[in-house]
C-alpha cells in the first residue's frame, strides 16, 4: 500500500505543477508583449515601396522578425558589385513609432560564389496611422568567418553601404481598403 501511496502522491505533484504552469506562463506572455507595449500588432503587415529602377518590400511581424526583399539583391547591384539572399533581422521598438532592426544577408560574387556576411541597422518611423514606413539602414559585408555582429569585427574595406536618405513603405492593403480600384 505504501508504494502505492507514494505513486499517487508524485502523480499528484507533478499534477498541480502541469496545472499551474499554464497559469504562470500566461503570466509571463504579457509582460514580454509589454516590452514592445502593442507596437507589434500596430505595424506588423507587408510594405512595398516602389522606385523608378525597382522595387522593395519589408515584412514586420509582430514577434520582433523583419524581412527585406530588395528587386535588385539577385543582380550585381550590392556593395562591391555583389548579390545577396533576402535581408533577416530582428527589430525593437526605439521610440513611439520607431523601431530600430539588426539585419543579415548572406552576400556572393559572381564567379567566386559565397563573399561574405552583410550586417546592417536599419531605423523604422511610421506615419500616425501606421500606413506608411520610412526606412533608413547602414551596414557593411564582413568576410567569411567573420560575426558581423561582434564587436570587433572589421568590414570588408570599401564594403559600407545604407539604404538611402530614407524609403517609404506603404502597407499593403487588406481587402481593397485604402487602394484607388472600385
Amino acid at each position: 500500500m505504501k508504494r502505492i501511496h507514494r505513486w499517487s502522491a508524485s502523480v499528484a505533484f507533478v499534477a498541480v505543477i502541469a496545472l499551474g504552469s499554464p497559469s504562470i506562463s500566461e503570466q509571463a506572455s504579457p509582460a514580454l508583449a509589454d516590452d514592445n507595449g502593442d507596437l507589434g500588432h500596430k505595424i506588423a503587415g507587408t510594405y512595398l515601396a516602389v522606385q523608378g529602377d525597382g522595387a522593395q518590400v519589408l515584412q514586420i511581424s509582430q514577434d520582433g522578425n523583419l524581412r527585406v526583399v530588395f528587386s535588385i539583391q539577385f543582380t550585381s547591384g550590392g556593395a562591391l558589385g555583389t548579390s545577396f539572399s533576402d535581408t533577416l533581422g530582428s527589430w525593437k521598438k526605439t521610440g513611439k513609432q520607431e523601431v530600430t532592426a539588426r539585419t543579415t544577408d548572406l552576400v556572393f560574387q559572381s564567379g567566386n560564389g559565397f563573399f561574405g556576411v552583410a550586417g546592417a541597422t536599419y531605423v523604422i518611423k511610421f506615419d500616425k496611422e501606421f500606413q506608411t514606413a520610412t526606412v533608413t539602414c547602414e551596414g557593411a559585408i564582413f568576410a567569411p568567418g567573420v560575426n558581423p555582429f561582434d564587436a570587433n569585427a572589421e568590414p570588408i574595406a570599401g564594403s559600407g553601404f545604407t539604404c538611402g536618405p530614407g524609403s517609404e513603405f506603404h502597407r499593403i492593403p487588406l481587402d481593397g481598403e485604402n487602394d484607388n480600384h472600385e
